[in-house]
């Protein structure tokens, strides 16, 4: 069973990087190219007598190798964390919140910031609403270390944001939110975005998530209250 704190191990390997690689690539290159060159070794010298503890240990290398590619993948799907709906959460009388104001959460989306876009989980991040009604989360990767080598991409570091209008949003789920550690109450908001169509050939929307986590449900009303302001 792949656990939270499995889906950020898993983050965590795919954020960190040493040159230009994560260190889930880099475990899972290793560990083929140690098989590939133990396997190009028997080819061009015969295959010697192998002690059951080498097939024991290549075995052991492939394995891993596999449980990286496939934890990867199903963390990818999952966005790295474990979303539980609540239908029967209460929801909170619409109010709008005043363009000034600031609600402090952490926020798992596809982040933009000058034309480009990636994704991020469980960042620190604060919930704005301007008077266009326009929502925006404002997000900030901070420079981080993992397993001593692993390293944030300065590219990386900085300002990152979220953007959508209440005609864009689709749905807004109440729930709980698990990234590495116990439940926190939070919401799932789909909603529809368009890229910057590429010359003059128009771009489909795609669907895409943001999940906002909050310290308590009395932020987590503030927010979900705003949203339902828009009608």
């Amino acid at each position: 069973m792949i656990t939270p704190a499995l889906l950020k191990l898993a983050y965590q390997l795919r954020q960190h990087t040493v040159g230009e690689w994560s260190l889930n690539r880099w475990g899972i290159g290793t560990g083929l190219a140690a098989v590939a060159g133990l396997l190009l070794r028997w080819f061009l010298r015969g295959m010697p007598p192998t002690p059951a503890w080498h097939w024991a240990v290549l075995l052991l290398i492939v394995l891993a190798a596999l449980g990286l590619v496939y934890l990867r993948h199903w963390a990818g799907r999952q966005m790295y964390m474990v979303f539980t709906a609540d239908p029967s959460a209460a929801a909170p009388a619409p109010r709008s919140l005043d363009p000034t104001d600031k609600v402090p959460l952490r926020a798992t989306a596809v982040f933009e910031v000058e034309g480009k876009e990636r994704f991020f989980a469980d960042l620190l991040a604060y919930w704005r609403t301007f008077a266009s009604r326009e929502h925006a989360v404002l997000a900030i990767v901070h420079r981080s270390r993992f397993l001593l080598l692993g390293s944030v991409g300065e590219r990386y570091l900085g300002m990152w944001y979220v953007f959508f209008t209440p005609a864009m949003i689709e749905a807004i789920t109440p729930g709980t939110v698990a990234f590495g550690a116990a439940p926190r109450p939070g919401l799932r908001v789909a909603y529809r975005f368009t890229s910057p169509a590429a010359g003059r050939k128009p771009a489909a929307p795609v669907a895409r998530l943001v999940y906002l986590v909050f310290a308590d449900e009395t932020a987590r009303a503030q927010v979900w209250a705003d949203l339902l302001a828009d009608g």
